[in-house]
């Protein structure tokens, strides 16, 4: 059986995830996100951190009894998250013990600390918002207004309340009146990097929302000195990204779960 680990104890994973680059994972370890479980309290060999619809493995791939525990924590913990291995060996781990129970999802990576970000280019995409949306900084108001609509609700999923985003996060939200329509937001965040995470309501895609909410999150972030991690799922994030500045990296692979649906066909 898997254990899970306290915000407080969670340096016993420090060693096996040192040198991961990922923003989730770092704030996992440090006690900020997620959740994590590990086979054992001392010297841990391997863990599963999930954060949100992300889920990574780390450490040395178990085999026997250690892999069942962790096949069945995966199951339970991360059946719809998109899985991350951290290497080749996790990645043929995952394939043999999931065996015609995957499938793949294709990300797109910008790269980390590089950027070409212009100041007065990211306030003119702020400007540029038609007439009528306001681009507000998010307070505990916008906060409790994003939780109540389905398609924003996934912007706060890695913060427990208001207090602990405000704690660990920021973001910017589009406003038309008293209702929020775009927004970007902290998806997850570690020592000095977050995750940024981008949504706009259907009805009104394609009016540069989403452009002027990131230009806003962007211009913060510079002014803190916070590297801004973005992972794109599609080929319009990696367009809305190059726009703001940001410089691509390169295509890759995660994994998914087949849901019961799609293994029956």
């Amino acid at each position: 059986m898997m254990i899970e680990l306290g915000r407080e104890k969670r340096q016993s994973i420090g060693n096996i995830c040192k040198d991961s680059g990922e923003v989730l994972v770092r704030g996992a370890v440090e006690g900020t996100m997620g959740r994590v479980w590990v086979p054992g309290l001392d010297n841990a060999p391997y863990c599963l951190i999930v954060a949100g619809d992300h889920a990574y493995l780390y450490g040395i791939p178990p085999k026997g009894a250690g892999a069942l525990d962790l096949k069945s924590q995966i199951y339970e913990s991360a059946a719809l998250a998109f899985l991350y291995p951290s290497d080749e060996l996790w990645a043929q781990w995952l394939e043999d013990q999931f065996s015609g129970q995957l499938r793949m999802a294709t990300r797109y990576a910008l790269k980390k600390g590089e950027h070409r970000f212009d100041g007065d280019v990211l306030r003119g995409y702020m400007d540029q918002v038609p007439k009528g949306i306001r681009i507000r900084r998010v307070d505990e108001r916008l906060y409790q207004l994003t939780l109540k609509e389905e398609w924003s609700r996934d912007l706060c999923a890695n913060f427990e309340d208001f207090k602990h985003f405000q704690s660990h996060g920021l973001g910017y939200g589009a406003m038309k009146g008293h209702k929020i329509i775009a927004g970007c937001w902290a998806y997850g965040a570690s020592e000095g990097m977050m995750e940024v995470q981008v949504k706009t309501k259907k009805e009104y895609r394609r009016q540069g929302l989403a452009l002027g909410c990131s230009a806003a999150f962007l211009l913060e972030c510079l002014e803190k000195g916070i590297i801004p991690n973005w992972e794109a799922t599609n080929q319009q994030s990696v367009e809305l990204a190059l726009k703001l500045g940001y410089l691509y990296d390169r295509e890759y692979q995660v994994y998914r779960l087949l849901d019961l649906e799609e293994e029956s066909l």
